[in-house]
């Protein structure tokens, strides 16, 4: 009987311990669905940020060569200009020193005229001179 007894303790016990290790059994499964469910949910999230990513990256790289080329195309201009702007500044030095040039030829011209007009006076006054000798 009190094997019968312990026998009947035991039996109790082992389905007590069933019970505890199916809902044990029952909650872990319940987690484990959870835990595909954020799982699924996280890599969802991110495929959706890779592909975000990929697209963001696309737009960098189309604005980055946009840029370089837009850059480059500025620098050519920038060097062009550059290259005007010096020969144009040979060409004013080049017609400042010929404006000089001119301007010294035009000066000698005048005093060279001038010159002359006052030989020729000085040559009147003399002939004047000899004529008022002359006469006196």
């Amino acid at each position: 009987q009190v094997s019968k007894n312990e026998l009947d303790w035991f039996q109790q016990d082992l389905e007590v311990k069933v019970k505890k290790w199916q809902q044990e059994k029952k909650e872990n499964k319940e987690n484990l669905k959870a835990l595909r469910n954020t799982v699924k949910k996280h890599a969802d999230t991110n495929d959706r940020y890779s592909k975000i990513i990929e697209e963001k990256e696309k737009q960098y790289n189309v604005s980055l060569n946009t840029y370089l080329e837009t850059s480059n195309k500025f620098a050519n201009e920038k060097l062009k200009l550059e290259e005007l702007i010096k020969k144009s500044q040979d060409d004013c030095q080049d017609c400042t020193e010929r404006a000089v040039k001119a301007e010294i030829s035009v000066l000698k011209n005048w005093k060279e005229t001038e010159v002359c007009k006052l030989n020729g006076i000085a040559a009147n006054a003399e002939a004047n001179l000899k004529m008022l000798k002359l006469f006196s």
